[in-house]
C-alpha cells in the first residue's frame, strides 16, 4: 500500500520543475503489480517526451547530465518490461518496483535541479542577445528615419496621379517607414531562440535594403 502511494505522488508530479502535486488518496488500491508496472511505463514514457522537449526547446540536446538522466528512464522502463514478460515472485516484483521507484525520484530530483539551470541560463543568454540587437536596432531605426525625412515629398502622398517612378518611391518610404518602427519597438517582441532574433536581424536589414535600391532607382 505504502509502495503505491508513492507511485501515485510521483506520476502526478507535473514536469514543470518547480512544483509537484501531492496525491491524497489512492485509486488504485486494487491494482495488480502488472497494472502497476504498465502505469508507471506510461509516466516515465511521457516523462521522457517532455524531457527531449525541453531539451530542444533549451538547446540543450548533447547535454551529458541530461542524456544520463534519459538512460535512467530507459534502462528503467526495460526493467519495468522485464516485471511484466516474466514470471516472479510477488514479494521479488514488490521488491522491484519499490527499487524502480525509489530511482524515479532520484531522476525526478536529479532533472528538477539541472533543467532549471539549463533553463535560467538558457534564459538569461536569450535576454543578453536581445538586449544587444534591441539597442542596435532603436539606433538604426533613427538612421532609417533619417533617410525617410530626406527623400520625403509630402505631393507623393497626395497626389492621386503618380507616375511609375513615383509610386515606386511612395511605396518604399511606405515600408522603410515601417520597416523603422519594427526596428523601434524590436524590444516588445518575443523570442524563443537566438537564432530567430539572428534570422529576424537578417530579414529586416535584408528588406532595408532592398528598399533603398528601389529609393536609388526611382529618384
Amino acid at each position: 500500500m505504502k509502495t503505491f502511494v508513492k507511485l501515485l505522488v510521483i506520476l502526478y508530479w507535473v514536469l514543470n520543475i518547480t512544483s509537484a502535486a501531492y496525491v491524497e488518496e489512492d485509486p488504485y488500491v486494487w491494482k495488480s503489480n502488472i497494472e502497476k508496472t504498465i502505469l508507471i511505463e506510461k509516466y516515465l514514457q511521457w516523462h521522457k517526451e517532455k524531457i527531449v522537449n525541453f531539451s530542444m526547446k533549451y538547446d540543450v540536446e548533447n547535454d551529458i547530465e541530461i542524456k544520463n538522466n534519459i538512460d535512467k528512464i530507459n534502462y528503467l522502463i526495460e526493467s519495468l518490461n522485464k516485471i511484466q514478460n516474466n514470471n516472479l515472485w510477488e514479494d521479488k516484483e514488490n521488491l522491484l518496483i519499490s527499487t524502480i521507484l525509489s530511482e524515479i525520484k532520484k531522476v525526478n530530483d536529479s532533472l528538477k535541479t539541472t533543467l532549471q539551470k539549463k533553463k535560467d541560463t538558457f534564459e538569461s543568454n536569450l535576454k543578453a542577445k536581445k538586449d544587444f540587437y534591441s539597442n542596435l536596432w532603436y539606433k538604426l531605426s533613427f538612421k532609417i528615419e533619417e533617410i525617410y525625412n530626406v527623400i520625403y515629398d509630402k505631393n507623393l502622398f497626395e497626389n492621386n496621379y503618380l507616375n511609375e517612378k513615383e509610386t515606386m518611391t511612395k511605396n518604399a518610404l511606405i515600408e522603410i517607414s515601417s520597416l523603422s518602427k519594427d526596428l523601434k519597438y524590436f524590444s516588445y517582441k518575443d523570442f524563443e531562440t537566438q537564432k530567430q532574433i539572428q534570422d529576424e536581424f537578417i530579414l529586416i536589414l535584408k528588406d532595408i535594403r532592398k528598399q533603398i535600391l528601389i529609393l536609388k532607382k526611382s529618384i
